[in-house]
């Protein structure tokens, strides 16, 4: 197996890892802005009231995301694992 091509695997794994988590993150993040700002108007600063809208978010965005998720992930591990036995062949 050469290096450059564990470099390059592992430099696409890294991408797909952002690209697939950002979403989830600024989702998360839109909400807790959003609960922050309105805690702080009402001056309401329980932790849970935080908490709960944006896991709901995360979990509505996951379900929405996920046929494009998995075809991501899917696009990334098919190439890798069919790669396998030439790697272990020619190793």
């Amino acid at each position: 197996m050469d290096t450059s091509q564990v470099v390059d695997w592992s430099r696409e794994a890294i991408r797909l890892a952002l690209q697939m988590g950002g979403p989830l993150l600024a989702a998360a993040l839109l909400v807790g802005l959003v609960v922050g700002v309105c805690q702080t108007l009402t001056q309401l600063h329980e932790p849970v009231i935080g908490q709960v809208p944006r896991m709901v978010i995360v979990v509505v965005a996951v379900l929405m995301l996920l046929p494009w998720l998995v075809g991501q992930w899917l696009g990334f591990t098919g190439p890798l694992i069919e790669s396998i036995p030439g790697l272990v062949a020619g190793g």
